[in-house]
């Protein structure tokens, strides 16, 4: 399966060749595509991890639960 004209790469210039990928130009914009997509993961996820959070948090502060630890303590 051959890509580009080329047939051997020996002795080939490089320069006389030209871009042998796809998109050429488009890097710039993938990499602040990617860029935008890696800071926003990171703020939803700390979001979603925060509220995660607060409801672990709230649960552990329930009279029930406290109750039980402090009847736990008071054994040992």
């Amino acid at each position: 399966m051959s890509t580009t004209q080329v047939e051997t790469w020996a002795g080939a210039d490089l320069s006389q060749i030209g871009p042998i990928y796809p998109m050429v130009g488009t890097e710039m914009m993938l990499f602040l595509a990617g860029l935008v997509f890696w800071i926003m993961f990171h703020i939803l996820q700390g979001r979603i991890e925060k509220k995660e959070f607060e409801q672990d948090e709230a649960l552990a502060r329930t009279p029930e639960r406290l109750q039980r630890v402090f009847e736990e303590e008071a054994k040992e």
